[in-house]
């Protein structure tokens, strides 16, 4: 019986990393087919499946420790088990060349099986349907992108077995002049890719301004620093000129619009006009977090697209679908609230990609899970409907939860004599009547002076002037009382499945 050791010395390495090497080349190929939407990448299409089956529970906790990180990690995981792939697959050429001896047949058989493998085999494993018929390109652009890649990786390999190996009949060996190059070029990409996902995992942290002045100078949040969220390795490109949005299910009368439709819709002018300054949180943030932002969104009112379309009494719940396939819905009283609408511009400025153009959900009140981006359709149902997270087992209900977050000095600054302390406070729609700020980790607690918000559906900026009665560390604590008076929930809780919940704290050093 061979030992792993004994296997590991036989095993034909250098057939392996060619494999490597030429199944990395047709990893590229299908990327910039995927994102010139002529192709699938096949890193891709295994994180979506693996991300839309990892129960929610343990997909909260990568996102908590890593943030976007955690999906770096995916993407490189998946990118490392198809290059491992055709690697293994490579240490096979030699069998296959005695068997069919002539260089052509021998391309041909690896890029046929190789895209065989991908099209009949992994993609319906992968839920993607037989030759990528599931995936948002369809089977003819899937093939292709497959087929493509499978020739370059296929060729690459007769280059290597047959030119390569006439080349240096007797071996390829390194000089060491070769090998301190190659190290140090290995070690270098291996600090640039540590270093990558080092500060991507470090993007998701606290909201933090400079100053109070800076705050302020932010209360509406400038469209490159709004903070994004994806299900997505890569987010859908739509091209507004054949776009529609469809609005059906129970009703009498479906319609169909284009984009200039809802453009026209959405002019000032028009009786369903609707502009709201909107705040955004995501239910994965964080108490103090960052994924928070506020814009002004122009649109439509959803109502009068719903009530334009006949809607029927028996539907109580309104679902969207969007171009990458995520669903989510909300219950009817949430869709026919006059400041729900199908948003086409944000801070002024037509939507952006990242944000959901052509057009997107807003849904004040309740978390951006339930704000649809990249929106293809409307449909009335009856009965409660479990949206793409959802069916994870996060919250269907998402209310955000009121919280108010101490955003400036940052966290451990050190601090000397009179110091203004300042952040925000949000409890969705439902309105902030107080802020409290205790500057002894709890003991006492001072009111502090709130400004007036954008909106009622905003956030709500307060300041605290606070002197340090002597030098040392002081434990920062805030709070917040809805309109009503109800008070912030104290107890922590962390993000799943209902969103985040407890007091924002920070320390200042006072010299």
């Amino acid at each position: 019986m061979m030992t792993i050791s004994a296997f590991l010395r036989k095993f034909p390495w250098h057939r392996f990393a060619a494999g490597v090497i030429a199944g990395g080349g047709a990893l590229i190929v299908t990327l910039v087919l995927r994102t010139l939407g002529l192709g699938i990448f096949l890193p891709e299409v295994a994180v979506d499946f693996t991300v839309g089956r990892i129960p929610g529970q343990i997909e909260s906790f990568f996102i908590r420790t890593l943030g976007e990180g955690a999906k770096l990690l995916a993407l490189l995981s998946a990118v490392v088990v198809f290059l491992v792939l055709p690697g293994i697959y490579a240490t096979l050429f030699w069998r296959v060349q005695k068997w069919l001896k002539r260089r052509l047949f021998v391309i041909a058989f690896f890029t046929l099986t190789s895209a065989g493998i991908i099209l009949v085999g992994i993609l319906p494993l992968l839920d993607a349907g037989f030759f990528g018929s599931k995936s948002s390109v369809g089977p003819g652009f899937a093939s292709f992108s497959q087929l493509l890649g499978s020739w370059l990786y296929a060729a690459m390999l007769d280059y290597f077995f047959v030119d390569l190996a006439a080349r240096y009949p007797d071996g390829f060996n390194l000089s060491r002049r070769q090998f301190l190059i190659g190290s140090v070029g290995a070690i270098a990409f291996a600090i640039l890719a540590v270093y990558g996902f080092a500060s991507l995992s470090m993007k998701k942290g606290r909201l933090v301004f400079a100053s109070i002045s800076e705050m302020f100078a932010k209360e509406v949040t400038p469209t490159p620093e709004f903070y994004v969220v994806t299900k997505n390795v890569i987010d859908p490109t739509v091209d507004a000129g054949p776009w529609l949005l469809s609005v059906g299910g129970m009703v009498s009368n479906p319609a169909t619009y284009r984009y200039a439709d809802l453009l026209a819709l959405s002019d000032p002018s028009a009786p369903n006009y609707a502009d709201e300054f909107v705040t955004l949180e995501c239910v994965s943030n964080e108490v103090g977090g960052n994924l928070i932002s506020t814009a002004r969104w122009n649109g439509v009112r959803l109502s009068a697209l719903l009530q334009s379309a006949g809607l029927s009494p028996n539907a109580d719940w309104i679902v969207f679908t969007c171009a990458d396939g995520y669903t989510a819905a909300v219950p009817l009283s949430r869709a026919m609230n006059p400041n729900t609408m199908v948003a086409v511009r944000m801070n002024d400025a037509p939507l952006l990609t990242a944000h959901g153009f052509p057009a997107r959900i807003i849904v004040p009140g309740l978390y951006g899970m339930f704000h649809a981006k990249w929106l293809t359709k409307i449909e009335a149902t009856q009965g409660e409907y479990l949206g793409y997270w959802q069916q994870k087992g996060w919250t269907n209900r998402g209310m955000i939860h009121t919280t108010a977050i101490i955003a400036t000095p940052a966290d451990s600054t050190v601090v000397s004599g009179a110091v203004r302390i300042g952040g925000i406070a949000l409890a969705g729609d439902r309105g902030i009547s107080a802020v409290d700020v205790s500057t002894d980790g709890g003991l006492s607690w001072k009111s502090a002076t709130l400004s007036s918000p954008k909106s009622n559906l905003t956030w709500v900026l307060w300041t605290l002037d606070w002197t340090p009665p002597r030098s040392g560390s002081f434990r920062i604590v805030a709070r917040a009382v809805e309109a009503d008076g109800t008070p912030q929930v104290s107890a922590p809780a962390s993000t799943f499945p209902d969103g985040s919940a407890g007091y924002d704290s920070i320390t200042l050093l006072v010299s």
